[in-house]
């Protein structure tokens, strides 16, 4: 079954640990890439920069930030799974009350390694 979907596109700068017990100073660094799809609901429009806005702005919150000192990551480790699953939950009802779906959402700290999330598209092999 196809479908038909936006395509969004957004960076972020993050700094973490993935041992827990580590320091900020000993912090490693990423450019998140963050990939949205977006299906549109029913004949509402919408402008590609009005839902941009919505979106940067929820980003907002973790850039440049140390990721380990963020209220979701106090007791869990911000991998990249982690990070993406988080995103991916706070989002889905973001986008919602702005009349679209979030099918899936891919989020990547390095071109070969990329983390997919979606429970509205079945992933073929």
């Amino acid at each position: 079954m196809a479908y038909r979907a936006y395509k969004y596109t957004f960076k972020l700068h993050i700094a973490h640990n993935l041992n827990t017990s580590l320091s900020e100073q000993q912090a490693h660094f990423h450019t998140l890439k963050i990939v949205l799809y977006l299906e549109k609901q029913g004949n509402v429009f919408a402008s590609y920069e009005y839902i941009e806005k919505i979106i940067d702005d929820y980003l907002e919150q973790y850039k440049g930030k140390y990721l380990n000192n963020t209220v979701p990551f106090a007791n869990s480790s911000p991998t990249v799974e982690n990070i993406g699953t988080l995103f991916y939950n706070d989002l889905q009802s973001i986008v919602l009350t702005n009349h679209y779906d979030l099918l899936k959402l891919e989020i990547s700290e390095s071109p070969t390694r990329v983390f997919t999330i979606s429970d509205k598209i079945l992933l073929s092999c």
